[in-house]
């Protein structure tokens, strides 16, 4: 057999080839966020079940929760392009000797542009802000509500705020709790 081919019928080929490989690593990408957002549900459902069941008159500290997530595809969403409400929570703090440590409550957050809480401390700056002091609790739990700092020193005075990050990384924060240990 005798096989003539031009280099237009070439190119062509080559074209169709790289447009495969294309279509193939987006549908692989596209199967990674997929699979991302499947196993994130599963570990905020496994989180919220062990947060419901501790029993009330006990103080935990809630599970911290970290994924890592790809790229995901926008195709079908309709997000609005702002945040529809904002988060305020409420602070307080008090030092449980018992427990040598200092125990923090909040209000929940309740909107569905929740992302994640994120509790800053500072003994230094008696106004810490998000991100520029250390944090010291971070969850994407959105019924977290109490934090057990286990990590104070004696004749030290701490310094709380809890800030909420939403959706389009908007950032609020509470009021300054202030315990002295």
């Amino acid at each position: 057999m005798n096989f003539k081919f031009h280099s237009t019928q070439i190119i062509i080929f080559l074209i169709a080839f790289l447009i495969g490989i294309g279509v193939t690593s987006m549908l692989n990408s596209n199967q990674q966020s997929t699979d991302v957002m499947e196993a994130t549900e599963e570990v905020s459902e496994a989180v919220t079940e062990d947060a419901t069941s501790a029993p009330e008159d006990e103080v935990s500290q809630p599970a911290v929760t970290t994924t890592t997530a790809t790229k995901a595809s926008s195709v079908g969403t309709n997000l609005p392009k702002t945040v529809t409400g904002k988060c305020y929570t409420s602070l307080s703090g008090y030092k449980d000797s018992k427990l040598n440590a200092i125990i923090l409550n909040w209000s929940a957050c309740q909107s569905d542009d929740f992302q994640f809480y994120k509790l800053v401390k500072s003994s230094k700056n008696s106004n810490p802000s998000y991100p520029a002091d250390g944090v010291a609790f971070s969850s994407s739990n959105k019924n977290a509500a109490n934090f057990v700092d286990k990590t104070v020193a004696a004749r030290t005075t701490y310094y709380y705020r809890m800030c909420v990050v939403q959706r389009l990384n908007q950032v609020n924060c509470s009021n300054v709790v202030s315990v002295s240990y």
